[in-house]
């Protein structure tokens, strides 16, 4: 029972604090009511009112011109932005189209370099077979001419010119060759068959005797091989220390028909271990080739040994021949070939060359005197001279230019030690 009472006791305390809350929270708002009413009805609670409305809508219309400027700002920001961004895309635009342009154009250019191209390697092709089909031609009119003898073909009496508008070489007519090669200022006039020579750099490291000694090993070596091919007029080999003339060959035929035979079967053979190059040139003759003053190109002074340029003389300075045989003063030479009457020592000179075939040499040594005394007999003779000359080099390149009505040949052989 009791624990009842104590819990009614709690409920009627909370009820009676309630109402009282109640009353006091009646009284409290009837009273702001009342003041709220003394308030509005005093003036100057009126005045503070109305005061605080304009200050309300004074503030509003504020913030609306401070958003509204903003907002202004915004679009002005954002149009110059896009019309940055326009322009902008304008020059990438343009930077796009003149890139396509520019690929179109470069295409185009390619296009064009490749059709050139082609149709220069079309030419080529074509000048290629033509050059083929001419050198085919002249092989077989060549081999013609050798094998059957007649006319000499016309487009092996053509000249080539290095600078055809420049005026002749005097050295190059005289003995040619020329100390400065192509880059010599003048003109170098060389027969059809011509190659443009290599000139060597090895010297002449013997001594004079020693270098006569191998000069006529060499001679009698390479005589027989060189008269195969014809009667042989001249002989001369140098012993110039010039580049462009140490250790020249130079050969004279009695018919342009030997020295085309010359020419086919010598090219390209070896010869103490070097390849030969076999050239034509024209000289005027042989003492304008051997200086023995100096408006002639065979050094007579040479012999004397009296040659104010020594070594540096552009005249040809050469071996004197054994028995004197194939001499140069300007004189017919009767045939050499004679009845040979022993074998020559093939030990000495089977390694010297390739791809020759067997064949008897005479023992020229014994024939010496007898062909010195005939030479003299037969200064009579007709004076056209075919010229061969060769090189051992491997090096050679071709120039055509004009034609020539002479043709003068010689071959020449670098024989180097």
């Amino acid at each position: 029972m009791m624990g009842k009472h104590t819990e009614w006791r709690k409920l009627v305390k909370n009820a009676r604090r309630k109402r009282i809350r109640q009353k006091l929270a009646q009284e409290r708002c009837a009273l702001e009511k009342e003041e709220q009413q003394q308030r509005e009805n005093s003036p100057s609670y009126r005045l503070w009112v109305e005061n605080q409305r304009l200050l309300e809508d004074q503030q509003r219309i504020e913030e609306d011109r401070a958003v509204k400027e903003a907002h202004r700002r915004w679009i002005e920001v954002e149009q110059r932005a896009q019309e940055e961004w326009q322009i902008l895309q304008d020059k990438l635009t343009l930077v796009r189209e003149e890139s396509a342009r520019q690929q179109t154009l470069i295409k185009a250019e390619w296009e064009k370099e490749q059709r050139k191209l082609k149709e220069l390697e079309e030419k080529k092709l074509k000048e290629e077979e033509e050059k083929l089909k001419q050198q085919l031609l002249l092989q077989e009119q060549l081999e013609n001419f050798i094998e059957k003898g007649g006319h000499i073909p016309k487009e092996l009496q053509k000249i080539l010119e290095t600078n055809p508008n420049k005026p002749v070489c005097p050295f190059y007519k005289k003995v040619g060759a020329c100390r400065f090669g192509d880059a010599c200022s003048r003109n170098h006039q060389r027969p059809y068959q011509s190659m443009e020579n290599e000139y060597g750099s090895n010297s002449l490291e013997f001594e004079s005797h020693e270098r006569y000694s191998h000069f006529k090993e060499f001679f009698y070596d390479v005589l027989p091989e060189l008269e195969k091919f014809g009667d042989i007029k001249q002989f001369e080999v140098c012993c110039n220390e010039e580049p462009h003339l140490r250790g020249n060959v130079y050969v004279e035929y009695s018919s342009s028909r030997a020295a085309m035979k010359a020419y086919r079967m010598l090219q390209g053979r070896w010869y103490g271990g070097k390849q030969l190059n076999v050239e034509f040139c024209g000289l005027e003759s042989w003492k304008n080739a051997i200086c023995e003053s100096w408006k002639n190109a065979i050094c007579g002074l040479f012999f004397k040994k009296a040659c104010p340029k020594g070594s540096a003389c552009n005249f040809l300075h050469v071996f004197r021949n054994p028995g004197n045989l194939y001499h140069y003063i300007d004189r017919e030479n009767h045939s050499t070939k004679t009845s040979l009457e022993a074998e020559n020592d093939s030990t000495g000179r089977n390694w010297r060359w390739s791809e020759s075939p067997e064949r008897i040499i005479h023992s020229y040594r014994e024939d010496e005197q007898t062909r010195s005394k005939d030479k003299s007999s037969e200064n009579g003779r007709e004076r056209s001279r075919k010229h061969i000359k060769l090189h051992s080099k491997s090096l050679c390149r071709d120039r055509s230019r004009s034609a020539h009505s002479q043709f003068h040949k010689k071959i020449y052989k670098k024989s180097k030690r």
